[in-house]
């Protein structure tokens, strides 16, 4: 008799724990796409490249219709929420929902507001983190120059990665080719993986290599860079996933095309999430 006991304790247990287990893995099963846009900062062209001509406002609403039919939940863009007191994105958007009219030219316009109205979305998400990159790489450059070692930020040395739009003529590219082209090659494989590889490869070969004097504060210099930007950008992703509720069907974020591969592989390390592959979703 007590052997009939155990025997049925022990099978409700293993149904039990495989309920757990297929609710544990339904959860799971149901992954939030994720549509990652790296870009260029469209106000910061100069006066031989605007946005805001005939030509890019085509392009860039063909590429807000790409976008649309991919049905985001929640836009975010690269800006920092918790200054929302200050940049007042929120009323901008409020605004423009009822204006019709973008105050401004950089992509959180252009695309960020135009696909979200275009979604009826009632707000634009913001998620931007503060970085140190200006200080640290001035301050990695100032050692390079000293110590020779500027060939390391240049991709010239071994071990070092070029970066696609160092090896190439960038400015031809762009003035080419279509703004949605452009935006395709940005985020073509090639740049975002040697892109990313400067960070990896290049900056931390930059300082001192005297590890054993603690009154060296050049010591791994370079690979302050590193860390900072691999911070910045787990923040970001951070402020992303803090303002989800896990019901949505996709997001959609547009950012400096720099970002993109840390933040993607965030997600694609992130069991809840399925990042889309620019390459795919940026077809016609």
């Amino acid at each position: 008799m007590r052997n009939i006991i155990t025997c049925l304790l022990l099978l409700s247990c293993i149904v039990s724990c495989k309920k757990d287990n297929e609710v544990s893995d339904s959860k799971q099963s149901k992954k939030i796409k994720v549509y990652l846009l790296g870009t260029f900062h469209f106000a910061q062209t100069d006066s031989t490249y605007n946005v805001l001509d005939d030509k890019h406002q085509k392009s860039i609403k063909k590429l807000c219709d790409i976008i649309v039919s991919k049905k985001p939940n929640k836009v975010f863009i690269e800006r920092q929420p918790e200054y929302e007191f200050q940049n007042k994105y929120d009323s901008l958007f409020t605004d423009y929902l009822k204006t019709d009219v973008l105050r401004g030219r950089n992509e959180m316009y252009q695309i960020g507001f135009r696909v979200a109205k275009a979604l009826k979305h009632p707000k634009v998400y913001q998620c931007d983190h503060p970085g140190m990159f200006g200080y640290n790489y001035g301050k990695a450059m100032k050692y390079a120059k000293q110590h020779n070692q500027v060939g390391y930020f240049d991709g010239q040395e071994k071990g070092t990665v070029i970066r696609e739009d160092d090896r190439v003529d960038e400015d031809s590219i762009q003035k080419n080719s279509s703004l949605l082209d452009y935006i395709k090659w940005i985020n073509s494989d090639v740049v975002m993986q040697t892109s990313h590889g400067s960070y990896i490869a290049n900056d931390p070969h930059i300082g001192s290599n005297d590890y054993y004097n603690y009154d060296d504060d050049d010591t791994l210099i370079g690979a302050e860079i590193t860390v900072d930007w691999y911070r910045r950008n787990i923040m970001i992703y951070t402020k992303m996933i803090n303002q989800l509720n896990f019901d949505e069907d996709a997001i959609f974020l547009v950012i400096g095309a720099d970002h993109v591969p840390i933040i993607k592989h965030l997600f694609d390390s992130n069991p809840y999430f399925e990042v889309v592959e620019a390459n795919d979703w940026l077809k016609i």
